[in-house]
Formats: structure tokens, sequence, C-alpha cells
């Protein structure tokens, strides 16, 4: 009986020691291209909230009327872009409340079509990102008329711990604009986004034909 007990105790170590120490899947040559696409974005410059600003190059054209609008999907859909992507964008959908009109368009059919995948977990999210993929995370706001948020997933080694504690890594537009923020500082206007409220959807990138 004691050593069973032993046995049980050691194993329950074990298991927790690892879930504290074990990472997510390292970053491949394709990631750390996707790492430096994200890192010449601009994204901490352009795209700045209290302005309307071009949905692609994120450069200012006028202050908005409202200085807390912000622009996480146009930069989500822009980054699409210049990976060879679509996710909805202008001029099908007009850049207010777009987060939440993807987050709806990433569910049907056109964006399966499209070659959109749901991720199922967050790990699974980051090791795509970190394999190259072009991952994004996204939440809709209950209020129809208020925005909700997207960021792209951003390539980073993580302790499994830390990742269920904060999510995974995040490029984004919005309240912050930040190369690299965890997503529950990313979302933290969200009440509700993380863990339960986002979703996570993929896109393989066709690295041979990205413009350096």
């Amino acid at each position: 009986m004691i050593k069973k007990l032993t046995f049980l105790l050691f194993t329950f170590i074990t298991i927790t020691s690892y879930a504290q120490e074990a990472t997510t899947d390292s970053i491949t040559a394709n990631g750390r291209k996707l790492l430096q696409l994200l890192d010449s974005s601009r994204v901490e410059e352009l795209w700045q909230k209290g302005y309307r600003v071009n949905w692609e190059t994120g450069e200012q054209e006028t202050a908005s009327s409202n200085p807390a609008s912000t622009h996480c999907s146009a930069f989500a859909a822009s980054f699409s872009k210049k990976v060879g992507i679509y996710l909805l964008r202008p001029p099908e959908h007009k850049q207010a409340l777009l987060a939440n009109a993807q987050f709806d368009w990433l569910q049907t059919y056109n964006a399966a079509n499209e070659g959109w995948v749901k991720v199922n977990s967050g790990l699974e999210a980051q090791n795509l990102a970190n394999k190259g993929y072009l991952v994004v995370t996204v939440f809709k706001n209950a209020d129809e008329h208020k925005p909700g948020h997207i960021a792209v997933i951003r390539p980073a080694i993580k302790t499994l711990k830390k990742l269920n504690r904060e999510g995974p890594q995040t490029t984004q537009s919005g309240a912050t604009n930040a190369y690299s923020i965890a997503l529950i500082d990313g979302f933290s206007h969200h009440p509700g986004a993380w863990p339960n409220g986002v979703i996570f959807y993929e896109h393989p990138i066709d690295w041979a034909n990205i413009s350096k």
C-alpha cells in the first residue's frame, strides 16, 4: 500500500513538473519569417486609435469623432493581405465593427473556401504560429453596437503553465498597439474574452510566394 501511494505521489509530482516546465513547439524557419514580417509591420506607429486610417497601410487620414476608436480588424486584414490571404475587409465590410463581422465570417463556408480552418486550443494556435502559419484570434462583442477585437498570433516559446494562464502571444493594433503582447493583456478591454470567449483560426502561408 505504501509503495502504491509513493508511486502515485511520484507520478503526480512528475506530471505537475512537466506542466510547469514543458514548452510549446520550437520556432521553425517559417516561424522566424513570420516574426520578421510582424516586426516590420510598423504596427506600433500606424493604425493608431483616435484617427481614421487607411485600412491597408495604417496611415492616418483624419481625426476620428471617437477618440477611443481602434483598428485591430484593419491591421489583421492588412497583414493577412500582405501574406496573400483573404480575411474579411473593406470594401466588403466597412471598418466600423469589422472585428465582430470577421468573427462571424470566419465561421462561414466562404471562409472555409478561402482556406481558413478552426483551431481548437490556444496551445495548438501557438504551435501553428511557431510553424509559420497565419493564425488569428478574435472575440465578438455581445453588444452588436460595440466593437470586438482581433489579433495575429505571434511565434513565441512559452511554458505550458504560462500559456494556460495568459494565452498565446499576439501582435495587434487596438487600445494598445504592440508587436508582442500576451492575449490576456491584449484583450483586457473585452471582459470574457480569455479564455472562453475567443476563437482561433489558421491558414497556411505560401512562403515560396511571399515577397521579402
